[in-house]
């Protein structure tokens, strides 16, 4: 593009902007993927109206506010396409197991002890920890009792989300559903909540969104999975579900169809762009294809891959079928032993260990333009272009781990992660500025996630801490 095309959206004459960023090593993830070593960032009513060289953007606007990014890298907000938010606070109160098994006893009566003033809770922590890693959007996969606690959270945190109605199953028998006494599996049941949540759609402005979702992994027969997948496609959505989680579910589906998963459900005419399949983490060679020619979004979480020892029985190939294309973007799931944005320094050692390579520049795009397209948001999120929606973060290069500035991409992608987070802007607003959240008291989350805690390891009978001797 020619140097008098860099500004994209720039006029001629002085126009008034609510907010002007600049001073910043600007990464846009556009079409081009084109980094301005010095650049800027022109916001009005919540949309960019400008981006390229600051010698070009900053002399024709008139800014509200001006922020100085001092250097540091500025992309767009990232994406976590599969996060269990209402569940976030286990990571607090499930001392570290020895088995699956105990795990999941212990998940199992959580879940059920649960309500909304809790879910609300763990939202809030789990939103703030987003916010302060970076993360603007994210997508709740189907799992909160109470939808409205967790978009409440979303709200006063002041990021982006979507959420869709729980538990929906309809295969008799399926163990997750056997034990959750609110969510019978029952297609009558699940067919008349499908898509209870997507009146959230119809304010195009609104932070948070509905999505269609299934439980998945074995507990939706086909005809529960395409019913669903036509309300998302009415209503012009994505459907979303876990899928190919562990050996059993993933034996368990070869065995119900005959077939891997993916062939079937290419068969059957389940897949495309509007699918969003969470895990993933058994791919056969003759999946390949339908992955890749529908279109459909796989949500890698290499923590749990590499938590469960998945590898242990498959092969990851997350890093190849984004080569050959396919829509993969990153999600933390629960957070058992990591926090938010730290799934693409796992998702690299990953593919390191098993003799592949994600390059850094992979990481940021799955990370960013990846999740606005699974969300089906890639024509107002996931990139900073003039049209789009001002959700960016401000990253500081005043910490070690941002040193020498030899290749900000790489050392954003790899080392200082979001440890260098400095300032956030969702929807135009500041939402986090210099560390600290602009619309909610930072110790007022903590001391309501604290307290919630304090009740669900009462109420579910569990005793956190460490195994070593502690005196009061």
């Amino acid at each position: 593009m020619a140097d008098s095309q860099a500004a994209e959206g720039v006029q001629a004459a002085p126009r008034a902007c609510d907010l002007l960023v600049t001073n910043a090593y600007l990464i846009t993830m556009d079409a081009a993927r084109r980094v301005f070593t010095r650049g800027a960032v022109a916001i009005g009513d919540g949309e960019i109206l400008a981006v390229g060289r600051e010698q070009e953007v900053a002399p024709a606007f008139a800014p509200a506010r001006t922020i100085d990014a001092q250097g540091g890298p500025v992309l767009p907000g990232a994406f976590d396409c599969h996060a269990h938010v209402g569940l976030h606070t286990t990571r607090g109160a499930f001392s570290e197991v020895g088995s699956e098994s105990e795990y999941f006893a212990s998940y199992v009566r959580w879940t059920n002890a649960l309500d909304a003033d809790e879910e609300y809770a763990s939202a809030l922590l789990a939103c703030l920890e987003m916010l302060k890693n970076g993360i603007t959007c994210f997508i709740e996969p189907g799992t909160a009792w109470a939808p409205d606690a967790v978009a409440a959270a979303a709200q006063a945190i002041g990021i982006r989300g979507s959420v869709a109605d729980p538990y929906l199953w309809d295969v008799e028998g399926f163990w997750y559903a056997a034990n959750l006494e609110r969510a019978p599996s029952n297609r009558e049941r699940a067919l008349r909540e499908l898509g209870k949540q997507l009146w959230r759609n119809r304010d195009s402005r609104a932070l948070v969104r509905g999505h269609v979702a299934v439980y998945g992994i074995g507990s939706a027969t086909d005809e529960l999975l395409l019913a669903a997948k036509r309300v998302a496609d009415d209503n012009g959505t994505f459907f979303t579900m876990h899928q190919s989680f562990e050996p059993p579910d993933i034996a368990a589906d070869d065995a119900r169809f005959g077939k891997y998963p993916l062939v079937h459900y290419a068969e059957i005419g389940l897949l495309d762009r509007r699918c969003v399949f969470a895990h993933m983490n058994a791919v056969r060679d003759d999946e390949v294809a339908p992955i890749v020619e529908s279109g459909l979004s796989l949500v890698w979480n290499p923590g749990n891959y590499l938590y469960w020892g998945v590898g242990d029985h498959y092969r990851g190939r997350m890093a190849e079928l984004h080569r050959q294309g396919a829509n993969v973007t990153f999600g933390t799931d629960v957070a058992k032993v990591w926090a938010a944005g730290e799934q693409g320094l796992l998702g690299y050692l990953v593919t390191r260990e098993k003799s592949d390579y994600l390059a850094p520049e992979d990481v940021l795009q799955i990370s960013t333009l990846n999740g606005a397209r699974a969300m089906q948001l890639d024509d107002r999120l996931g990139s900073l272009e003039p049209g789009k929606r001002a959700d960016l973060v401000i990253h500081t290069t005043r910490l070690p781990e941002q040193q020498p500035l030899l290749d900000p991409v790489r050392n954003l992608a790899l080392v200082s992660r979001t440890k260098s987070v400095r300032t956030v802007i969702v929807d135009g607003r500041v939402a986090l500025e210099d560390g600290r959240p602009t619309l909610i008291d930072e110790e007022r989350v903590y001391a309501t996630a604290r307290a919630s805690v304090a009740r669900m390891v009462k109420r579910v009978g569990l005793s956190p801490g460490t195994r070593w001797p502690t005196i009061s």
